[in-house]
């Protein structure tokens, strides 16, 4: 943890851009973002190799919890499962008899896994442990049997796993400068949840897009948010700072430090329990990360920090929430979001989440109202390249790290 940094100016800078040369300032290509086997490269040279967010260790406190995870993109489930040595395990959720489910609660608590189907038995540890009438079977060898384990690793409380099951890199690697810039923030304090969830006819990199770029808030929020995040000291909301890290990248998004809120906000922002964070303290004890609203800047208002390919964290002084992107096809996605608060203690606090809840969903909808109709220009082939506002670096980054991956992966398995 860093110490206390004395207050900056209020900065909204440009040529953004030009501090990556490497990214270029003209057009990008629109292909990637339409074309179904453009899309199936992306599966193999990233969804199935990179580190993919499963959910936190407290949904699996004790020995014997578990929970489930579906991945749309692969029509594949994980449990992931604390095991009587206290270790968490991620399974597939795949009986080796006949490949039904073993487990079809969502969370739960058990001794072991039992098949539905016909009762093969496995334990915590994924090992086969029974099978009813196994004198039955001419060849059976029990301890080449057991449920597949994926690669589980945890950063921060989140836990990841790897469908390769023997990945590159460490998931400390794969994160990198942009993990460890982060580490020390109070994620652990957010146990009240609350989630969205939806099918969108669009790219999930258009998803992760809307998401990246603050150019959109004067126009497309002008009845939300537009206000707080772009007031007149920052007509066109401009960004604070973007930091790219590898194929990861975070953005510090301007504040207007004199936003007058409405009666109803005044309440809800006094009295909604977040994990108590300001432009640098997180609490009477400690400070933000290195990683958090780096410049230490006074008109901060949150940080959105995408972590490659498809898992995005908000963070800012009230809550913390998530977006994650699964890709069905190169034109439609699962859009999941969840979002993070300390559990309400009272009426009061209880009213100011949910008003906060509310308000936060309408402005992501309005985020997502824009991408089927941008989706159907791209696949009527209207649209051939993206041309990118200085403040919209995040967007020209993801295209070079998709592209790279890609490419990396295929001239990897040529050689």
């Amino acid at each position: 943890m860093n110490e206390r940094v004395a207050k900056s100016p209020q900065v909204t800078p440009a040529n953004l851009t030009l501090k990556h040369p490497e990214l270029g300032t003209g057009p990008v290509p629109a292909r990637p973002y339409w074309d179904p086997a453009w899309y199936a490269r992306e599966l193999e040279a990233i969804f199935k190799r990179a580190w993919l967010c499963m959910g936190r260790v407290e949904q699996a406190k004790s020995p014997g919890d578990f929970f489930m995870k579906k991945l749309p993109t692969f029509d594949l489930s994980v449990l992931v499962v604390r095991g009587k040595d206290g270790e968490l395990r991620a399974f597939h959720n795949v009986c080796k008899h006949r490949g039904n489910h073993v487990e079809l609660r969502e969370a739960g608590h058990c001794l072991g896994f039992t098949c539905p189907f016909h009762g093969w038995t496995y334990g915590l540890d994924g090992k086969l442990a029974a099978v009813p009438d196994e004198k039955g079977f001419h060849e059976l060898d029990k301890k080449k049997l057991g449920l597949t384990q994926l690669p589980l690793e945890i950063w921060e409380g989140f836990v990841f796993i790897n469908l390769n099951l023997k990945p590159h890199q460490t998931l400390k690697e794969f994160l990198g400068e942009h993990g460890a810039d982060l580490e020390g923030y109070v994620f652990h304090r957010g146990t009240a949840i609350f989630e969205y969830e939806g099918v969108i006819n669009t790219n999930w990199k258009c998803m992760v897009d809307s998401f990246c770029e603050t150019y959109h808030v004067p126009v497309l929020h002008r009845h939300s948010i537009k206000d707080t995040l772009a007031g007149p000291d920052n007509p066109h909301g401009r960004l604070i700072d973007i930091r790219l890290k590898g194929p990861h990248r975070t953005q510090s998004v301007w504040g207007n430090m004199n936003y007058t809120p409405n009666p109803v906000q005044g309440l809800a922002f006094q009295y909604a329990p977040g994990p108590s964070v300001t432009s640098g303290v997180v609490d009477e004890h400690s400070v933000l990360p290195k990683g958090l609203n780096e410049t230490r800047a006074p008109n901060w208002s949150i940080d959105v920090t995408a972590f490659f390919p498809n898992w995005i964290i908000v963070m800012g002084s009230g809550m913390y929430f998530t977006h994650q992107m699964w890709p069905l096809a190169a034109n439609k996605v699962v859009w999941q979001m969840r979002g993070y608060l300390r559990p309400a203690t009272n009426a009061a606090q209880r009213f100011g989440q949910e008003n906060s809840m509310v308000e936060l969903r309408d402005a992501v909808l309005e985020d997502c109202n824009t991408l089927e109709r941008i989706q159907a220009s791209l696949d009527q082939g209207l649209i051939n390249e993206f041309i990118y506002h200085d403040h919209e670096l995040a967007l020209r980054h993801q295209y070079h790290v998709v592209k790279q991956w890609v490419e990396d992966y295929e001239r990897s398995k040529s050689t």
